[in-house]
């Protein structure tokens, strides 16, 4: 995959990280994660296309954002946001 030129090599480093996390993802976790944030579908819709309760599309999809945000934070990435 070829990042756009205009990114910085900051910016360059962080995406490949960030890719990189997708992947290493348990494989629920990262197909809810895909699903719900890349193709825009609804918890409901990808509970049903997975055949598994909404709860458990839930807890795979805050499972998942805990390991990318630790992911992030061991390959030293931005600093983490202040919730306000």
């Amino acid at each position: 995959m070829s990042l756009p030129p205009s990114l910085s090599d900051d910016e360059h480093d962080e995406r490949r990280v960030f890719a990189r996390a997708i992947r290493r993802l348990p494989r629920r976790c990262r197909d809810v994660f895909v699903l719900h944030r890349f193709v825009g579908m609804p918890l409901e819709q990808i509970a049903e296309h997975l055949a598994i309760e909404k709860r458990a599309v839930e807890t795979h999809l805050a499972e998942a954002l805990v390991r990318l945000i630790r992911a992030v934070d061991e390959a030293g990435g931005s600093e983490p946001q202040k919730r306000k």
